[in-house]
């Protein structure tokens, strides 16, 4: 192993990639510098200039420049790091340090910053062996790094799955990788790496927040995990930052503040499984459609007020992926129904939970209709030029209208399913011997049978 830096020293790097500055020529020491203020502190107002265009506050800034130059205080070596290597793109961005002599690489791989594309990707990898950026970061440490040895990988949330990915696709060029609540990986990938994941569990150290909710996506691969503190409230469940500020490191840099992980975090490690257990049957399209309504929802809900998320987050995207579901459950019955019977060996239904549904249906259909008036306040206000205006008034328009066919769609499911509960029970209220239940059913199974004979389509056997 390279053992030149300490978890300490990694989560910092891992914070850093963060901020626009890192991208400055320099040394550590000497870009971060730059943004002291006259009494040589680092403050709001001194980093403006470095924080813009980030996802970390003036604030998060400060902090993170302020331990990095405790740090160089205590080992001046990690002042002296540089970049040698570097990709910076829309979703990603990866940098390579080294020392002055050119030696001992690190790669530490940035987050997705907030954007919807980065966010899709996360949940593409429940069911693609290789996502685009993936591919992006495993190209970056063959091509541009390929010049080193022995290279240390780390980073924080997605930067941390990154991190994980190129220790399984380098082989022996990844000599040690510490994850920060970096998510797992899905089926395809675990199923095609077999091998290669068992060589690399034991370089991997995954370091999770005790109740961190990005962690738990999909399954682990590392050799390693500890949980550690961070914040309690929602908000900073996640924040690389606060894992900095809320940990203690012994002499070595290795963080000694563990604990058990989190109930709330054990629970939707399980919620995870069975959603991706929903998915997998469904067609690449519908999943792909699925990814891009969950990674546009999340980029969304990180720039949104709490105060607002349920009105112009969660509302919305309940009532796109509904949509979606109902699309691919519809086709996948239709496929199913053509080939498979179905057999029916009993004639009860849980009325109560029917009615629930048609009630939640009818709810979101309501809100889709306030989010449709949202739309074309928009369409009203929107400051348009002369070259736009035809554009932009098409496209809306087109949005109106799927909300529209979107909310008729759910309002006429709930219909139905609330019809079956209420047809169900007058029927049966009428007949309560076991006698008249026995002939019902027996009653109903010729029904069906004789309904779907003719269709040529389902047969429902008795």
């Amino acid at each position: 192993m390279n053992g030149a830096y300490t978890q300490q020293e990694l989560l910092l790097l891992s914070n850093y990639v963060y901020i626009p500055a890192c991208m400055s020529d320099g040394t550590i020491a000497e870009i971060i510098g730059r943004y002291r203020d006259a009494s040589g502190a680092f403050t709001e107002e001194s980093v403006l200039e470095a924080a813009i265009g980030g996802g970390m506050s003036c604030r998060d800034v400060a902090t993170v420049f302020s331990e990095m130059d405790k740090r160089i205080k205590d080992n001046p070596g990690f002042g002296k790091l540089s970049v040698s290597r570097s990709l910076d793109e829309h979703d990603v961005r990866a940098l390579c340090f080294t020392n002055e002599k050119d030696k001992d690489p690190v790669v530490a791989f940035r987050g997705t910053g907030g954007t919807s594309e980065a966010w899709s990707d996360n949940f593409e990898g429940a069911y693609e062996e290789t996502t685009r950026i993936q591919k992006v970061a495993d190209d970056f440490i063959r091509n541009e790094c390929g010049v080193y040895e022995d290279i240390v990988v780390t980073g924080h949330s997605k930067g941390g799955n990154l991190a994980q990915y190129v220790t399984v696709k380098g082989g022996d060029r990844i000599s040690e990788c510490v994850s920060f609540d970096g998510q797992g990986f899905g089926d395809g990938f675990i199923t095609e790496n077999k091998e290669a994941i068992s060589a690399a569990a034991p370089k991997i150290c995954s370091v999770s927040a005790y109740n961190d909710f990005v962690n738990i996506l999909l399954t682990a691969i590392a050799g390693t995990t500890i949980y550690i503190e961070n914040g309690s409230s929602a908000a900073d469940a996640h924040s690389s930052v606060t894992i900095l500020t809320e940990n203690t490191f012994d002499e070595r840099g290795n963080i000694i503040s563990t604990r058990p992980r989190g109930v709330v975090s054990g629970a939707l490690d399980h919620l995870t499984e069975m959603i991706c257990d929903v998915l997998s049957p469904l067609p690449e399209k519908d999943k792909e459609k699925l990814s891009d309504i969950a990674g546009s929802a999340i980029a969304a809900a990180l720039r949104t007020p709490a105060g607002r998320l349920a009105e112009e987050c969660l509302a919305p995207t309940i009532g796109m992926t509904v949509a979606a579901l109902l699309e691919a459950t519809g086709d996948i019955v239709n496929r199913l129904s053509a080939h498979t019977p179905l057999c029916a060996h009993s004639v009860y239904i849980d009325t109560c939970a029917c009615r629930d549904v048609s009630r939640c249906l009818r709810e979101q259909s309501d809100e889709m209709e306030r989010v449709k008036a949202r739309v074309d306040t928009v369409r009203q206000n929107i400051a348009y030029t002369i070259t736009s205006r035809i554009f932009a008034e098409k496209a809306l328009e087109r949005v109106g209208y799927d909300i529209c066919s979107i909310r008729s769609d759910m309002a006429a499911f709930s219909d139905i399913i609330d019809g079956v509960a209420v047809g169900y029970e007058k029927y049966f209220a009428e007949y309560y011997t076991i006698t008249n239940l026995l002939r019902i059913y027996n009653h109903i199974q010729d029904n069906l049978n004789n309904i779907f004979t003719r269709s040529g389509r389902i047969y429902v056997n008795s």
